[in-house]
Order: structure tokens, then sequence, then C-alpha cells
């Protein structure tokens, strides 16, 4: 006769998945507030596709459209059209989606954190204590608040969570070595290029996967016994050494940055490596102390650490080198400890290096906070046994504050107007913050609060001039009539000093179409073509592709609404000798049939096919679009032939 079994054992097989939907449903509500959020930043430029898709053709086109790194990150795109309808209405869709991605990958975090503390520790209550505190506390670091809450950032996380998966998936396949050591190596192997793979099409650090299980390999984890050793060093040499040294091979072709560069970034490779030493040390502190009123999504407004002129920056320097040789020194003697530091400098290897990106992001610690907070929580669980008790007490408090504190957080994002507003008062220099306030303004309050913010922003920061540019652009759509030329002259005499942005070129796309299809006064075409002029004479944007190719669509645009063939057919030509594309082809093909040169097209769209990238997705849609301006051709040309006027019967 069997009875019940006893309550003790029904309870220790519960509690663990009681107390994981517990934490998740608080990680669900401390970012709640945040649902009435909107869209920010890189959201338009990277999202925008959004708006025509329609059908799963549509569709497709817009996954295969990244031009954010160079495999365009499908994946990520794919897990966006889900929520196009809402696109440019309602951002709460996409934030929603973004915060189920950051739960999962907290269930990811607490599975990994759970085989990695098998290596350190043999008492399952503290496996399980060390696990359950890793995941509370990251899942609720208020720093990581914009990963999940700038829409467009789900490219990190997503490329996290297979990351994530790849981490577990390689702890499970190697707990069988001993056993199955044939099928344990396939299974790792298989793991880390399966994976790695998946995270690069969501975003392009999710190659940091082979550096991760580097990390995990040389310090908590051990040599399988008896598994022979040549054989051992020879797999990890193939699958996790060389993917590191690529990835360093590659970080090092980065540097010098050529001129222009540096004329656009304002900084060089080695001032860039300093600043990221300051910068990571940072990240390390705001981790695990930083005030929810002191985060925010923009820090552009940072300037570069110029060599030896900053204390503190030689001191940063410095005291990474001593973290890293003692790590390196102690790493089997203090495995967790070296595990910390080498985790958190791997996971920083790509954007926080030599790769010529913006110098402070948030979001880029999505990952590698992770080593630091399972250190802190094993000292935590092997702390001393008479403080045992209040330091696990202090840990669960903390994550709760910082649980309160990521509600507050929230709540000021989900208050759009109230948000930019805090953060230009946060940050005044910063260029998005004005812009992103003025946006506001302009939604909620009418155009004249918004341009009275970019005005006095203007004035305060010259080498931001440009943001008149929109002001213009208002003042021509409320008042066409009325003389605007002093705000005209003033940006004719400002924008050849300006600092450099890619804003510039959306700000005068956006006042030329205004100049096409509003009769105002005192912007012409003539007048965009000034302004774009003068920003040519500045040298962060004549060194500028992305400006020379710009300035030649601009001239075209014009020369095509004036029925300039010619002229606009030589524009676009220029255009696509600096960089082709699809929107080239597209305006180069209807442009040829708009005049009637059918067979000119169809040369064109053949010589086009020559040119398309290598890159294998965007060969493919590049094929695709093509493809269509060929029927486009055909369609028009049928259509051109077909007799005007009416017809007679019998």
């Amino acid at each position: 006769m069997t009875g019940r079994p006893p309550a003790r054992l029904v309870w220790s097989d519960l509690w663990p998945a009681l107390a994981m939907i517990a934490i998740l449903l608080l990680g669900w509500f401390a970012y709640r507030p945040a649902f009435s959020g909107t869209f920010l930043l890189d959201d338009h430029a990277n999202l925008a596709g959004l708006q025509s898709v329609t059908d799963l053709r549509s569709a497709l086109a817009f996954i295969l459209s990244g031009d954010s790194g160079p495999l365009g990150r499908p994946l990520a795109l794919a897990s966006f059209v889900p929520q196009a309808p809402a696109w440019g209405v309602d951002a709460t869709p996409f934030i929603k989606v973004n915060v189920l991605i950051h739960l999962l990958n907290g269930l990811l975090v607490f599975l990994f954190a759970k085989r990695l503390a098998r290596t350190v520790t043999s008492e399952r209550s503290d496996v399980l204590l060390l696990a359950f505190g890793t995941v509370a506390v990251w899942l609720f670091v208020p720093l990581l608040a914009s990963s999940s809450l700038l829409i467009v950032q789900r490219m990190t996380t997503l490329s996290a969570t297979f990351v994530l998966c790849g981490l577990n998936a390689y702890m499970v396949a190697r707990e069988h070595l001993a056993r199955k050591p044939n099928v344990a190596l396939a299974g790792m192997s298989g793991t880390l290029v399966v994976f790695t793979l998946l995270a690069v099409l969501s975003k392009e650090n999710g190659a940091l996967l082979p550096v991760f299980v580097l990390v995990i390999e040389v310090t908590v984890l051990r040599q399988p016994p008896g598994f022979p050793a040549l054989r051992w060093n020879a797999w990890r040499f193939v699958f996790l050494a060389t993917p590191a040294l690529v990835t360093i091979a590659f970080l090092v072709s980065q540097v010098p940055y050529a001129d222009e560069l540096v004329a656009r970034r304002e900084f060089t490779a080695a001032q860039r490596l300093l600043s990221e030493a300051r910068i990571l040390w940072e990240y390390a502190f705001n981790t695990f102390f930083a005030p929810g009123a002191s985060l925010g999504p923009f820090h552009e407004a940072r300037e570069a650490s110029r060599p030896f002129s900053d204390p503190l920056t030689v001191v940063a320097v410095g005291a990474w080198a001593t973290t890293v040789v003692i790590a390196v020194r102690w790493r089997r003697r203090y495995p967790v400890a070296a595990f910390a530091v080498f985790w958190f400098l791997g996971g920083h290897l790509l954007e926080s290096t030599t790769i010529p990106l913006e110098l402070y992001f948030e979001h880029r610690n999505y990952l590698p906070i992770i080593g630091p907070v399972f250190a802190l929580c094993y000292l935590v669980v092997r702390a001393p046994k008479r403080y045992r008790l209040i330091a696990r007490a202090a840990v669960a408090a903390y994550a709760v504050i910082n649980a309160a504190i990521l509600f507050s957080v929230s709540s000021l994002w989900g208050n759009p107007m109230l948000a930019a507003t805090v953060w230009h008062s946060q940050d005044p220099h910063s260029v998005r913050a004005a812009t992103t306030l003025a946006s506001q303004q302009l939604t909620t309050m009418g155009p004249e609060p918004a341009i009275e913010t970019l005005r006095n922003f203007a004035e305060q920061s010259p080498q931001h001039a440009y943001v008149r540019i929109p002001e213009l652009n208002l003042a021509c759509m409320m008042a066409p009539r009325q003389d605007h030329s002093e705000l005209v002259g003033f940006l004719e005499s400002s924008l050849s000093t300006i600092a450099f942005s890619l804003t510039t070129i959306e700000m005068l796309d956006q006042l030329l179409t205004t100049s096409l299809t509003t009769q105002c006064d005192s912007v012409r075409p003539a007048t965009v073509v000034s302004l774009a002029d003068t920003v040519m004479e500045n040298l962060s944007y004549n060194t500028s592709n992305r400006y020379r190719k710009f300035h030649h669509v601009l001239m075209a645009r014009i020369a095509r609404a004036a029925g300039d063939t010619k002229t606009t057919l030589d524009h676009l030509a220029r255009a696509a000798d600096i960089g082709p594309g699809d929107r080239l082809n597209m305006m180069i093909v209807t442009t040829l049939v708009e005049a009637r040169r059918f067979d000119d097209a169809r040369t064109f769209i053949q010589e086009a096919r020559h040119e398309l990238s290598q890159q294998p997705l965007r060969r493919y849609n590049g094929t695709r679009n093509l493809d269509e301006l060929l029927l486009y051709v055909d369609e028009a040309e049928e259509l051109a032939a077909e007799p005007v006027g009416p017809t007679h019967g019998d």
C-alpha cells in the first residue's frame, strides 16, 4: 500500500516554480507603466518600413530590408511584423512584446545560472538560491530598462535570447562528455554554430556566444575527466579560441580611423578606447548603485577622453589593467571573481572597444552584467554562516528595491511628454533630448512651444544649429506667405560649421518636400539647394559618402520635379556610383519609364543585377526588387501602347 508523498517533498519540487512565476510577474508589474510609451530615436529609421507591410510579400520585403548591420538583422525585423498594424499609431504592442522577451530572458538566465551554480557549489539549496538571486537582481536592474523600452533595442534583447539559449544548450550537452563524448561534442559544436548564427541574425554582438563559452571554460569549468587532453584542446581551439581571435583581429582592423570618420565622430580610436575604459567602470557602478533619475536614453553629448589630460581616465585604464592581471593570476583560486571580470569585459568586446560607435548606451550591458551579478550573489550564498541569513535577506530586499526603482523609471517612460521634459533637463546639451521634447510639444501643445525649444537649444549649442531646419519647415507650412528670410539667413550662416548628424539629411529632405508641395514664398527648391550646398562646405559632411549621396538624390528630386530627365538621371547615376541601392534603382527606373525609355530601363535593370550585394539575404532581396521593377516596366510599356481615346464598336 502506498500513501501520499510527504508534503515536504512536494513543496521542495513546487516552490522553485512558484518563486520563478512570482519573479516574472513582478517583472511584468514593474514594466507595466511603460506600456503607454512612444516611439523614440532609431525606431523610425529602422522600422518605418512597417507601414508598407500588408501581406506576406511586403512582410518579407521588410524583413530583408535591414541595413543596420552587415547581415541586416532579419530575425529581429521579423519579430516586428505581427505588430505592423500598430506602427506609428500605438507603441503599446511593441513594448509589451519587448517586455515579454525580457521576461523570457529572465527565465533563461535562471536556468543558465542554475547550471553555472552547480559548477561552483554542490548544495542544492545554494544552487537554487544562487540562481534565484542572479535572476532577481538582473531582471530588475534599472540600467537595463532602455533595452526593453527603446523599441528598436529588441534587436539587442532578441539576440540575447539566442545567446542564452545557446549557453544553456551548451551546458546541457557538456554534461554528457564523460558518458557520450562524441554525441556531447557534436551537440556542443552544433549549439555554438546554430545559436551564434541565430543571434547574429538578430544583432551582430550575438557573435560573442563563443567568447562567453570560452570565459566559462577558462574560469569555473574544468577539463572533463578521462577525456583526451589533445582532443579537448583541439576542439576548444577550433570552436572557442578561433572565433575569439577572429573577433580580436576584426577589432584591430578597425584602427586607425580614417580622417573623415574622425571628423564625424570627433574622436580617434585611441580616444575611444580611453573613454570606454572609464565608461566601463561607470557601467559597473550604475548596474548596482545608479538612481533611476540618472538613467535615460540620451547620452550622445558625452565628450571623448583625451590622452593623459584626464586623471580619472588614467586611473580607469590602470584599474582595468590591474583587475585583468589579478583575474588571470588568481582565476583558479577565485574562479567566480575571474568569471565576473572576463564575462563583463568579453560582453563589451564589440561595442566598447574600437568599432566607431557612439560612446555610451545603457543597453550594451544587457548580457555583460550577468557575470558581476552572479558573482555578487555567489558571495552572498557563500557568506559566513553567522552573516548568511542577513546577507540573503539583503539581496532579496535589494531586488525588491530595484523593482520599485524600475517601476518609477517605467512610469516616466510611460508618460512621453514628462519623460521628454525630464530627459532634456537632465542633459540640456543632448540634441536628441531637445528634438524629442520638441516633437512631444508639437504633438501635445502645438508648434509654438516646439519652435521655442529648438530655437533656444540652437542658441545654447550652435554646433547643432541644424535643429532649426524643422522650425523653418513648420514655419513654411503654417505661414507660407510670411517672410522667413531671417531664419533662412541664420541657417545659411550656420550650417557650414555644425556637428555631423544624419538627422540633417532627413531634415533637409523634409524641407524639400515642403518646398515642392507648399507655395512658401521664402523657401523654394533653390533655397533648399543653397542650404544643402552650405552643409556640403562642412568638412564633417563633404567627406561623408552618405551625405554626398543624399546631396545628389536631393538634386535629382528637384530636377525631376522640373521635368529635367537628363539632369535627374545624371545625379542619380552619381549617387549610385557612391553607393547603389534599392531606392536609387527604383528612382532611376521610374524616371526612365516616365520618359518612355523602356528599353533603357530594362538595360539598367540588367546592369544593376551585377551590382547587387554579395551578402546572400540582401542579394535575394535586391533580386526580388529588380524583378518587380522589370514587371513594372513591362506593364507601363503595355499601358503606353494602348490606344488613347474612345473606341467605337459596330
